[in-house]
């Protein structure tokens, strides 16, 4: 007989008693994988993840919170062409408040995993049992965790994972994005619930529920929510536009989706075609809006850098220019990333078994997400290895391989799951912590004129004493991205 399935049966039927209590109990299992899973973000912060949670890029968003909560203002900092305003500094802010200011990284990287695990909870066990959710959670923490080790152990440069964690605006702002989406696909479901209601033969669970939404919506017209979901993308459209238009791309994909064929005529109806048009309208607004602001806040105007770049290549030096950016990624991605190469081909094995509207997302984005990678990271602020813009890719594969696990026809006894993760813990006690190495070198740099990588580290493992100014190779000042100038 097989020793795998001896084993498997053993621990089926030894813990078959415990997994019928536990089957009433799913809302204590969520607060008990939610514990652990803290834990485990934390030690993964703290270990394989802590360089690039504690490099330069990662250090603006605590410093710009420090010196406005400090009040020094924020006129005197350089800020990117997305300033991270939402959710990034408001998140970072209330921490700022709450815990050490050496730890907010780890910190906000912890909190932001918690937020998206409770996020994933309510929108999938509104579809499939609180069972079945907390056993994809599990597996989502699992291969986040498995896959950040193999990243780590292959000695990925960059870390592809590394985003779940950080508080960049490419990754916050797309699962805000998300939030959105998820809260008017919501509302849109439950546009009409007054006709279950009076096909219900007595006052049942599912009344109960829908005579709450009508209460709530006195209190809440449908003008009012429509006005909170375009103010929360307006946040989002402020701090980073890429997160916006991913945002607008999973909207589309999810009405289409609810479209059949005869559907397909409302298009062209006086009410759909204002829809179309009111996005470009939403951007020339925002656009106008954000204008009298950019020079005042030294801004950068990337819409004006990229056409500036494009008006002096011809088509066919734009052409060839694109082919090779895209053929040179792909070979970073061989070489400097090869964790990723296996999630793709975990991707692509259990991708029969994602949902349809996760599959027809992931088709749709992949070209989109190439426009945007080339048109930002060739033709705009050409960065060699832009590889955070391809991360809803990595997200939603994630979600559907972890889906594909959960919904198996034979699934691993819910009470072993939690358990297993109490192991990663136990893994993490023998990795290194290099907290107090790195902020013994970086308090050891007593130069005032350094490098851009060494600025932020300095200033903020000496919780501002020092104040160093960025220099370029050819000695005058770096002004990307810094608060190190207090005049202009």
């Amino acid at each position: 007989m097989n020793p795998i399935l001896i084993v498997r049966n053993f621990f089926q039927s030894y813990f078959y008693s415990s997994w019928k209590q536990a089957k009433g109990k799913e809302e204590m299992v969520l607060i008990l994988f939610l514990s652990i899973s803290s834990i485990i973000n934390y030690l993964l912060c703290e270990t394989i993840y802590f360089i690039p949670l504690y490099s330069a890029d990662q250090l603006y968003t605590p410093l710009f919170v420090n010196d406005w909560m400090r009040g020094e203002g924020i006129l005197h900092w350089y800020l990117p062409p997305s300033p991270y305003f939402f959710p990034d500094i408001g998140c970072m802010a209330i921490l700022y408040w709450v815990f050490p200011f050496l730890y907010l990284p780890t910190i906000y990287g912890v909190v932001q995993m918690v937020f998206l695990q409770l996020g994933l909870y309510m929108v999938l066990s509104s579809k499939v049992s609180k069972e079945k959710t907390i056993q994809f959670l599990i597996w989502f923490q699992t291969l986040f965790t498995v896959f950040s080790l193999l990243g780590a152990s292959l000695g990925d440069k960059p870390l592809p994972l590394v985003h779940f964690l950080s508080n960049a605006h490419h990754s916050t702002g797309f699962f805000f994005s998300l939030f959105l989406v998820s809260l008017y696909y919501q509302f849109q479901s439950n546009e009409n619930p007054t006709s279950s209601i009076t096909k219900q033969p007595e006052y049942d669970h599912k009344t109960k529920i829908n005579l709450s939404f009508i209460f709530s919506k006195m209190f809440l017209p449908k003008q009012v929510s429509k006005f909170l979901f375009l103010f929360g993308f307006s946040l989002l459209y402020i701090s980073d536009r890429f997160s916006f238009c991913i945002g607008i791309f999973c909207l589309v994909i999810i009405k289409s989706s609810e479209m059949d064929s005869k559907d397909w005529k409302m298009l062209i109806q006086k009410k759909s075609i204002f829809s179309f048009l009111f996005i470009p309208l939403y951007f020339i607004i925002m656009e106008l809006i954000l204008y009298s602001h950019k020079t005042k806040l030294q801004i950068p105007n990337s819409f004006g850098i990229l056409l500036g770049s494009l008006q002096t290549k011809t088509f066919g030096e734009i052409t060839f220019l694109t082919i090779h950016y895209v053929y040179d990624f792909s070979k970073l991605l061989v070489y400097e990333n090869r964790s990723l190469l296996g999630l793709l081909f975990v991707f692509v094995f259990f991708f029969r078994r994602f949902p349809h509207q996760l599959k027809q997302m992931i088709l749709l984005l992949i070209p989109i997400l190439l426009f945007l990678l080339v048109v930002v990271g060739r033709f705009t602020y050409l960065h060699p290895y832009p590889i955070r813009y391809l991360f809803p890719l990595w997200f939603l594969g994630l979600l559907g391989v972890s889906w594909g696990l959960a919904k198996k026809r034979n699934p691993i006894p819910l009470p072993i799951l939690p358990v297993s993760l109490l192991l990663w813990i136990f893994i993490f006690s023998f990795f290194p912590y290099p907290r107090k190495e790195v902020q013994t070198f970086y308090q050891s740099i007593t130069r005032q004129e350094v490098s851009y990588d060494l600025e932020k580290p300095i200033r903020f493992w000496t919780e501002g004493k020092r104040t160093p100014t960025p220099v370029q190779d050819d000695g005058k000042p770096y002004r990307w991205i810094t608060g190190a100038f207090h005049t202009p």
